[in-house]
């Protein structure tokens, strides 16, 4: 019946390329570590992992292969096309056997309409005073063929329609026919079962006699159960069945194996247990067994195994990069559903997924609805994904294991390696200014772990600087690094360098080292960097060419008569000199005696009775070299 609560996932092979493109149009119609425990919480976190798992997908499944007619109820030809497939001449000829027996034809029949939405609840209970949305189709099926009945806009049932229900000899087969679909044909036809059906007998529910018979219901389950492997997906299940549009490919198989695969399990499951002879049901049964080869010709195996595959390394990825995404500064616990093709790794299953018919899309995120949230704010927004989180999950940190100062410097080591996911971070390498990144403290600690950071941080807030936001939580921001380079040496020996270069006492040195931006914005970034590394030895060398630049911009402005900051100024804007700063510490070995305030060719290329600042256009000795970032 529709809107079926089962899990079902889409397919490789034949037949899965329709299914798996019309999962996300049909969508649309429907309306990593501890630490993700710490993410926040959302309307159904709470469902344990006892009720969600991950998605059963078949190695091999079968597909139905017999005919497929579409008709819609108020049509002429409607009754015509159900004597066509239906007709007891034509099962008679087929099956003489059955005939000599006078035995009944049994249909598979379901239903499906558009799926009932409550505010505010997950299930909708279809009642007399809610009876929810009205019947959009109905399904036959007997031993080779399917008809859809599409009733869209139909509110009085079709008298060729009520003939097929009420007739006795016809025996149709439902699975969980139930009040609620009594309900539904009332509401949508004004067709009352148990004043039209004199013989209830006729009408038989596979979910009954697999109760009845231990085997768990649910129609995949019980198919799977019974070794006939099937699809069906729950994103189609949960599509708008009352659509003026053509019904997809998608959605025409599975509303198609519905109804077979139904009428199929009822052999089976009398093949389970036989019911008592000199009954309806065992008439059935007989009948069942004399279509059963020509339902079983009507069905052909699909080889899943590569989809299998793809789609559980796919699951891996995605599960990675959610966790990470939903982690990044800003996110708040969640990620847009497109950012995840901009992850390599996602990128790069997905090569290979796709020639499986294996794809990133809604319908992929929902069928692992045991990892993943899946949810749109508003109308026309972003799909979003969220983790999920489940209530039987543990953190095991415990604060006895480790010392405060061990779990402090732990701290800090995660703080000073993070890398988020989602962009890209500059390197002092580049001659790029660093900003220190502020953390998400769930990106990099559980639940345990922010609790006792919550508890110890005042204590060492000169190595972290602890924030809270709404979107975000506890946010950290490193201060320090646990080894950082020291930064008052490398200030002290560029002081020494300025002012053996320039006569000056060492605190004009320094206050003119410190009054430039960026030599300020490099210096306070030694705080951060791991001491002896590349990047320390990265910004020793961008120290000691802001240092070159004053010296440089002092010997200028005592040519030009300026201000030396004008003179700084003006040779930063110089490009053939950049491009000599850019040589000089890339490539001359001379480049140490330089920058360390010996003489260079700047000195020859500004003549003493120049009137202003130097010029753009550089002396015609100067060698093009390549541009550095900054200095």
């Amino acid at each position: 019946m529709a809107g079926g609560g089962e899990d079902g996932v889409e397919a490789g092979g034949e037949g899965g390329t329709a299914a798996q493109a019309s999962a996300a149009s049909a969508s649309a119609a429907s309306s990593a570590k501890a630490s993700t425990s710490g993410l926040p919480s959302a309307q159904g976190q709470g469902r344990s992992a006892r009720q969600l798992r991950p998605p059963d997908i078949p190695e091999e499944y079968l597909r139905f292969t017999g005919r497929v007619v579409e008709v819609h109820a108020d049509d002429d030809s409607a009754g015509a096309a159900f004597e066509e497939l239906f007709g007891r001449g034509r099962f008679e000829r087929a099956f003489p056997e059955a005939a000599a027996q006078k035995l009944p034809m049994v249909l598979g029949l379901d239903l499906e309409w558009k799926p009932d939405r409550a505010r505010g609840r997950r299930f909708f209970e279809v009642t007399e005073k809610s009876p929810g949305n009205p019947i959009a189709l109905l399904q036959l099926a007997c031993w080779d063929s399917v008809l859809l009945v599409r009733t869209t806009g139909c509110r009085d049932m079709p008298p060729w329609l009520a003939e097929v229900l009420e007739d006795t000899s016809i025996v149709k087969v439902s699975a969980a026919f139930d009040l609620a679909d009594k309900l539904k044909l009332r509401h949508t036809f004004g067709w009352e079962f148990d004043k039209r059906v004199t013989d209830p007998a006729s009408f038989m529910d596979i979910a009954e006699l697999a109760k009845e018979r231990d085997v768990p219901f649910g129609l995949k389950k019980m198919a799977n159960e019974l070794k006939a492997p099937m699809l069906k997906s729950k994103e189609i299940s949960c599509s708008n069945w009352a659509t003026d549009e053509e019904l997809t490919l998608a959605q025409k198989e599975y509303a198609a194996e519905d109804a077979f695969f139904t009428l199929l399990l009822l052999g089976r499951l009398f093949e389970r247990r036989a019911p008592p002879e000199n009954t309806l049901a065992a008439k059935a049964f007989a009948s069942c067994r004399i279509t059963r080869p020509a339902m079983e010709g009507s069905m052909k195996p699909v080889d899943n195994r590569d989809f299998k595959r793809s789609f559980f390394e796919l699951r891996e990825v995605v599960k990675d990069a959610v966790v990470s995404l939903s982690l990044v500064l800003g996110s708040e616990g969640c990620t847009e559903l497109n950012k995840l093709f901009q992850v390599k790794a996602v990128e790069k299953v997905l090569k290979t997924a796709k020639r499986h018919n294996c794809v990133l899309n809604s319908s992929f995120m929902r069928q692992n609805e045991d990892l993943f949230m899946v949810f749109v704010e508003s109308a026309g927004a972003a799909t979003k994904v969220r983790p999920r989180r489940l209530d039987d999950e543990e953190d095991a940190y415990n604060d006895d294991d480790e010392e405060e100062w061990e779990f402090v410097a732990r701290l800090c080591g995660r703080l000073a390696a993070y890398e988020p996911l989602a962009e890209k971070r500059q390197s002092v390498l580049n001659r790029h200014t660093v900003e220190v990144l502020q953390v998400p403290a769930r990106a990099i600690l559980g639940a345990n772990e922010q609790a006792r950071w919550q508890a110890c941080a005042e204590r060492h807030k000169e190595l972290v600087e602890t924030l809270s936001t709404p979107s975000d939580g506890m946010v950290l921001k490193l201060l320090r690094h646990p080894h950082g380079a020291d930064a008052a040496v490398h200030l002290v020996r560029c002081v020494a360098t300025l002012q053996a270069a320039l006569q000056l006492d060492a605190q004009e040195a320094e206050r003119r080292l410190r009054s430039d931006g960026k030599f300020s914005q490099f210096l306070a970034t030694l705080a951060t960097i791991e001491r002896g590394s590349a990047e320390e030895v990265s910004v020793e060398r961008t120290l000691r060419a802001r240092t070159r630049i004053l010296t440089d911009a002092q010997r200028v402005a005592e040519r030009v008569a300026v201000v030396w900051e004008a003179a700084r100024e003006g040779i930063e804007k110089v490009k053939w000199y950049r491009q000599l700063l850019g040589t000089f510490l890339a490539e001359h070995a001379q480049a140490e005696e330089w920058l360390s305030g010996g003489s260079s060719p700047l000195s020859a290329s500004v003549p003493a009775s120049a009137a202003g600042p130097p010029s753009a256009a550089g002396p015609p000795s100067a060698e093009p070299a390549a541009e550095p970032p900054s200095s």
